[in-house]
């Protein structure tokens, strides 16, 4: 895929970006807080197919079209987005910049920025910080940046280097790249996998791994392990724990060959963490791939509940088998969307939503039981809204572009 291969020469300069270059210069009105019901990130494309990131307010998301002519803050280069108190950020991979914008008289205004040297999972801490991790590149470091970001100053308040865990194959060290992080009580929690940071090889799959932190003081304590399943999450910061209403976390491993792995030794699996917990529980175990599908990303919305990305066990080797990183593809239709039970331990197919292609940091926008996801089947993107507890979903606005990179509620 074309455009897996560009964002990897782009990433291994550093990660996301933002600035303002398409809005009004006029200043608003001042007649009160105007009120917007979502924020979207959305990646369009010009005349010449080359993408563009822009940050929208938008208040329908199930009619007509969403469009960023004419409106909105264009974002410079490729990027991910994160919203963490009341401020919403942009991070990106071309000047290395984090820039944080918040909602005044109903549009999005820039309140700061920073230059960071790597962000690549961003996860919510607090009302205060958030924490991102940044990943270490091309073999020559084995130290991941954890770095805890005040969300009101929009600035990195703490950055402390680790490796994150020390793996060898055939004599030579393996980096360990970070997939997601949850912070409960006085710990911090890191989810990885190990690879070749030079090749992008993974010779060691068939365990779970997590590293575990002080809190705030970001100190090493200690790695856990399970062999039951491989490594938890994948590349691009996909939403792989899962929370739920009792503070346990619900581990996500894809085995997906198609999601940049060059080997799957254990099949795609769900593992527990139970609240306050320091090691996996042993007597939960959920064999995704057992249901013929491979879990990819998910997002929790009650009762035992999440909604998910999963892909057909032969879908993916078969596009594994032409592309390692084949999952990536917006237009490439690989995915089917389901509905995990975690407790009856089940996966239904909303055959409402067509196939779809997959995305970096795969952005669900949870509202009660309904879940809005960005649908590409190859042709044409929509927003899509998702009943967990019926398993249906119906198609909503038609996004003039590829998808939404990111979907938040906004001050209404």
């Amino acid at each position: 895929m074309k455009r897996i291969h560009l964002n990897l020469a782009i990433l291994a300069t550093g990660v996301l970006t933002v600035t303002s270059s398409c809005k009004k210069d006029e200043e608003p009105t001042p007649v009160g807080e105007t009120k917007v019901n979502y924020v979207m990130s959305l990646r369009s494309l010009d005349a010449s197919e080359e993408s563009a990131d822009y940050y929208l307010t938008v208040n329908d998301l199930m009619s007509g079209e969403i469009s960023a002519v004419g409106q909105g803050e264009e974002l410079v280069g490729w990027n991910y987005n994160g919203h963490f108190g009341d401020t919403y950020f942009a991070f990106g991979y071309d000047l290395n910049e984090c820039v944080g914008y918040k909602i005044q008289q109903g549009q999005l205004h820039q309140t700061g920025k920073f230059v960071f040297e790597r962000f690549d999972v961003m996860n919510a801490i607090d009302d205060e910080y958030f924490m991102a991790i940044g990943a270490p590149w091309g073999g020559g470091s084995y130290d991941c940046q954890l770095q805890q970001v005040n969300i009101e100053d929009v600035a990195i308040h703490r950055n402390k280097k680790h490796p994150i865990y020390e793996s060898f194959h055939e004599g030579e060290q393996l980096n360990a790249w970070p997939t997601s992080s949850y912070v409960q009580g006085n710990r911090l929690y890191v989810s990885f996998y190990p690879l070749n940071g030079a090749t992008w090889e993974t010779p060691n799959t068939d365990t779970a791994f997590v590293s575990i932190y002080s809190y705030p003081d970001l100190e090493y304590i200690k790695t856990i392990k399970d062999s039951r399943t491989g490594p938890i999450g994948y590349y691009g910061g996909q939403p792989c724990i899962l929370e739920t209403e009792t503070g346990d976390h619900y581990t996500l491993s894809s085995g997906s060959m198609s999601a940049g792995f060059t080997q799957a030794t254990k099949p795609s699996a769900i593992l527990k963490i139970n609240a306050g917990a320091e090691e996996f529980d042993a007597d939960y175990y959920f064999d995704i791939e057992a249901s013929g599908y491979r879990v990819t990303s998910a997002t929790y919305v009650g009762d035992g509940l999440a909604v998910a990305n999963v892909i057909d066990i032969a879908t993916d080797e078969a596009a594994a088998a032409v592309n390692q990183w084949a999952l990536f593809s917006e237009v490439t239709p690989l995915l089917n969307t389901a509905i995990i039970d975690l407790y009856s331990q089940t996966v239904t197919i909303v055959n409402d939503v067509p196939l779809h292609g997959g995305q970096y940091a795969t952005p669900f926008l949870v509202e009660g039981n309904d879940v809005y996801i960005s649908v590409n089947d190859g042709t044409d993107a929509y927003v899509y809204k998702v009943n967990a507890q019926s398993g249906t979903a119906t198609r909503g606005a038609k996004l003039i572009g590829n998808q939404f990179q990111g979907l938040f509620k906004g001050n209404a």
